[in-house]
């Protein structure tokens, strides 16, 4: 199981970095504020999410599951931040 949150969590910190460096659309920046520092967070928090999977396949300090549990609800969260499209607005 650490192995899986591993490659997920190593995964992720690609796609965040990636996700940085490419220019996005109006409702990624402008709707749904995700710039690119907001990607390089979700990076960053994914490699620290590979260290504990790496520590706790190591040494099996605390059950696995919570921490991908935790990890899987983040990525969750940043996935839909910008991968929503418009949504219409009821104006009076």
């Amino acid at each position: 199981m650490a192995i899986i949150g591993l490659v997920l969590a190593l995964g992720g910190a690609a796609l965040g970095l990636a996700r940085s460096r490419a220019v996005g659309g109006y409702y990624e920046s402008d709707v749904y504020g995700m710039t690119a520092v907001s990607h390089r967070r979700f990076a960053t928090a994914s490699l620290l999410f590979a260290g504990a999977f790496a520590l706790l396949g190591a040494f099996p300090i605390v059950p696995v599951f919570p921490v991908l549990a935790g990890y899987v609800l983040l990525a969750i969260l940043y996935a839909t931040s910008f991968a929503r499209g418009a949504q219409e607005e009821d104006g009076p």
